[in-house]
């Protein structure tokens, strides 16, 4: 063997377990940033859905739009089960739905959590979402927690 050959082989023999180690890294952070956007996408899923369960005597009465009063149970409800399927859930579902925090403005109004102003009837989901991580969880820790956000406005 020439030595241009061992010396290949050595780095070959160094680097391989590096390379891996990176490709599972970059795996494992896909499979977060995939998580991560399907509880944003469970988030406004049910902030749709509960704007959409409108008081119906309301609505016969003078035809303006307003929130049901079980808006928010139908956010959390819905929110379970968009979250439920989603794989490496550090929690269950259900779990991190009752601790979201969801609130409705069925008139409209001012949200006391960050001061927006909503002018029509809103329902507002603020869901924080542990995912099981890796190979990152050196780095991150068992779990990284992702922070869904969501408002839907009646129209």
């Amino acid at each position: 063997m020439r030595d241009d050959q061992g010396n290949a082989t050595l780095v070959a023999v160094v680097l391989l377990p590096l390379l891996v180690l990176v490709l599972g890294a970059v795996v494992d952070l896909g499979m977060l940033r995939r998580g991560a956007a399907a509880a944003r996408a469970a988030a406004d899923l049910a902030s749709l859905v509960a704007v959409n369960d409108q008081d119906e005597a309301a609505l016969a009465g003078h035809g303006g739009l307003r929130l049901a009063a079980d808006a928010e149970s139908v956010a959390r409800e819905y929110l379970g089960r968009n979250l439920a399927p989603l794989p490496g859930l550090g929690s269950t579902a259900w779990d991190i739905a009752a601790a979201a925090d969801v609130a409705a403005f069925p008139d409209g109004g001012v949200d006391p959590r960050d001061g927006r102003t909503y002018e029509s009837p809103t329902v507002r989901v603020i869901a924080d979402v542990p995912l099981r991580t890796g190979l990152l969880r050196a780095l991150l820790g068992p779990t990284a927690v992702v922070r869904a956000h969501a408002a839907a406005a009646a129209r």
